[in-house]
């Protein structure tokens, strides 16, 4: 008999046995239609295979592809997902294959939009775009990076490179050329970028530059976009993709290229919702599949990427020298404010940046306007009653202020006076980008300001309209949180300026330092990017601290060497792989106990393998959406060997139905 293994949309880590009727052509990666529970529903082949069943056999009802939707590698994607991740198997696949990719036979050509309709791609052929391959000569540092990653890609040698280049060391231009090797080959090149907001200066600069379709893939394009260009794309006629994280789970079989912008950003790891996959792992898992080409490039890489390049798993190709001619920003320190967000100091730099007609950028690492409100008398602080956390003052277009949780997004007008103690005055504290931008109109007037958040990504468009007006120079001052970090290029911006430095500093987690070095670097790396001098200030009290220092001196490797050290004293990650335990419930004592229980059940059997399990306790967000959450983190060592294990003896867990199991592999978010 002919049996087929097939896995469904459905939160469960194994497949299920159909019987495939005689004369029914059914292959692995095809979806088929079959009784599933009480009714039908579509499934995907994971294997067929001949044998002998033990018991009766439901028959697979119908065949809905001809050919199968997911290729073999497409499909290996899917099932090493789900067991690097401990992440159901039809959630790997509904991932990989979504749901409006209802039927392959269509038209995959680039017909212009319907009118309306946003672009998502751009065609060959558009003389009024494209450009001349660029005939200017390299810095040595670009010259032999890319001559070396050439090597590899004309060898068609399976390959990882870590591209460590100081910002503005003209990593794109690198990238560029290797991408336009690739496609000249007749390979399909991926480029991934950490942020949304950065897909499409990229994606412009790709089709002004390359002679080939570009397609560009995020979440926030519309179903209908979407599914013409994974249709496209899995056709082998879109020969490179610009898009964010989940592009690493397109079709491309075709790959030969693979790059990673700024691969220590913390948004190539998905979170809250499954399969809670790096897509830095899963390009490198598929790379290797395919024998293509990595390229992950920063100027401040991962400890992890820093790391494997160290033991020989990447091979370290370094940018050091920057293409203009301006030296590297000046840094100065000052000393943080009492009451205001922006010192006098910085004031008088920015007026001094606005007199030269040159821009600037300031870093705030909060949104909203305020971080809390509390009563001047008993200290009464307005807490969202679902998530037990501080509600964020906002200031509303119209100019009211209201207050926000930033959990469960819900909302109320701000208290006239407390409402413990009925006293009057109650004190806005903290700072936002809202707050800095009210004092910059306060102080400077004259000065054109725009803001750069998640609240402006909201609004579809935003971050593009932003980032194209102050390219244009419709702007004197970019008030952003982490955003304006990214690997924008604006050459007419002199000065960066970081509010507070030691936001993140004394955060609950591991890699509190490395994040924090990490930022005001490449922040940093914003200022003097093209002939004009640079200037960098930073507003801080711990101008000593080894992550401040680092990115004073521009010295990572010296930051990289010392954190590592600590890492392997505390067993962190890269010496271990992390894997988060996090249970939610409405009965907090229950919660406590049923958490403690399992963990110590855990503890029993993966201590003496070697494993440590910390915790559980209370959550650092101890109380989500009306859920109470406890968690517990279980050090894997040598996780190549043993992670599949661990996870599995996780979830053997049993817990009472009210309450909720989330397994997280190397987190990154700790809250």
């Amino acid at each position: 008999m002919r049996i087929a293994d097939v896995a469904f949309p459905v939160p469960l880590h194994k497949g299920y046995h159909y019987l495939v009727p005689p004369g029914l052509d059914i292959r692995p990666g095809m979806r088929i239609r079959a009784e599933f529970g009480p009714r039908q529903r579509t499934g995907t082949v994971l294997s067929v295979f001949d044998g002998e069943p033990r018991f009766r056999l439901k028959p697979i009802a119908a065949a809905l592809d001809r050919e199968p939707a997911l290729s073999a590698e497409h499909l290996d994607c899917a099932v090493w997902m789900s067991r690097r991740y401990g992440a159901a198997i039809g959630e790997c696949i509904k991932a990989v294959l979504p749901a409006f990719i209802k039927t392959l036979d269509e038209d995959t050509g680039f017909a212009p939009a319907p009118s309306g309709e946003r672009s998502t791609d751009c065609a060959s052929g558009d003389g009024a775009s494209q450009r001349a391959a660029p005939s200017w000569e390299l810095t040595p540092g670009q010259g032999q990076a890319l001559a070396r990653i050439s090597r590899a890609l004309a060898e068609r040698t399976p390959s990882v490179f870590l591209l460590y280049g100081v910002p503005a060391s003209g990593k794109t231009e690198v990238y560029l050329r290797l991408i336009r090797q690739t496609v000249a080959a007749g390979g399909q090149a991926l480029f991934l970028v950490p942020e949304i907001s950065l897909t499409a200066p990229f994606f412009g600069e790709f089709c002004a530059s390359l002679s080939v379709p570009v397609v560009l893939w995020h979440s926030r394009l519309t179903d209908r976009e979407r599914r013409r260009s994974w249709l496209a794309v899995r056709s082998g006629r879109v020969r490179v993709v610009v898009g964010a994280r989940s592009a690493a789970l397109l079709p491309l079989g075709g790959l030969r290229l693979a790059v990673l912008d700024e691969e220590q950003d913390e948004s190539f790891k998905q979170e809250g919702q499954s399969p809670l996959y790096h897509a830095r792992d899963v390009v490198l898992h598929r790379a290797r599949g395919l024998g293509a080409v990595t390229v992950l490039g920063s100027a401040t890489p991962s400890l992890e990427t820093w790391q494997a390049a160290k033991r020989g798993a990447a091979e370290l190709v370094s940018m050091p020298q920057r293409v203009s001619s301006a030296e590297r920003p000046a840094v100065t320190i000052i000393p943080l404010p009492p009451g205001r967000a922006i010192s006098a100091e910085l004031l008088a730099k920015l007026k001094e940046c606005l007199a030269r007609r040159e821009q600037s950028i300031l870093l705030v690492n909060r949104r909203g306007f305020a971080t809390l409100i509390m009563c001047c008398k008993c200290g009464w602080v307005d807490r969202c009653s679902a998530c037990g956390v501080a509600k964020i003052e906002h200031q509303e277009s119209s100019g009211a202020f209201v207050l926000r949780c930033h959990h469960c997004t819900s909302s109320s007008p701000l208290p006239a006076q407390c409402p413990e103690c009925g006293h009057g005055v109650l004190r806005a504290m903290g700072t936002g980008t809202q707050k800095v931008v009210s004092e910059l109109r306060r102080f400077l007037p004259a000065a054109r300001v725009l803001r750069l958040d998640r609240d402006v990504l909201d609004a579809r468009g935003g971050d593009r309209l932003v980032y194209e007006r102050f390219l244009r120079g419709e702007a004197d001052v970019l008030v952003g949180t982490k955003l304006v970090a990214k690997s924008f290029h604006f050459p007419e911006v002199t000065l960066v300026g970081v509010v507070d430095a030691d936001t993140m500093l004394h955060m609950p987690d591991f890699r509190s330092a490395e994040r924090t070095m990490q930022l005001l670097a490449q922040v940093a790396g914003r200022a003097g990017r093209a002939e004009k001098a640079g200037e960098v200030v930073l507003q801080t009290l711990q101008p000593g601290h080894l992550a401040v220092r680092g990115a004073i001196e521009g010295d990572y490797a010296a930051f990289a060497d010392q954190e590592l050290l600590l890492r392997r004293e505390l067993g962190y990650p890269p010496y271990s792989a992390l894997v988060r335990l996090l249970w939610s419930g409405p009965d907090e004592p229950a919660l406590a106990a049923a958490a403690s229980e399992a963990a110590e059940a855990l503890r029993a059997v993966l201590s003496p393998c070697g494993h440590e399990v910390v915790g559980p306790a209370a959550a650092v967000l101890p109380k989500a959406r009306g859920r109470f959450r406890y968690h517990a983190l279980i050090k894997v060592v040598d996780p190549e060997s043993n992670l599949e294990a661990v996870l599995a003896r996780a979830r053997e867990l049993r817990l009472p139905s009210s309450l909720r199991l989330s397994i997280n592999v190397d987190p990154y978010d700790l809250f």
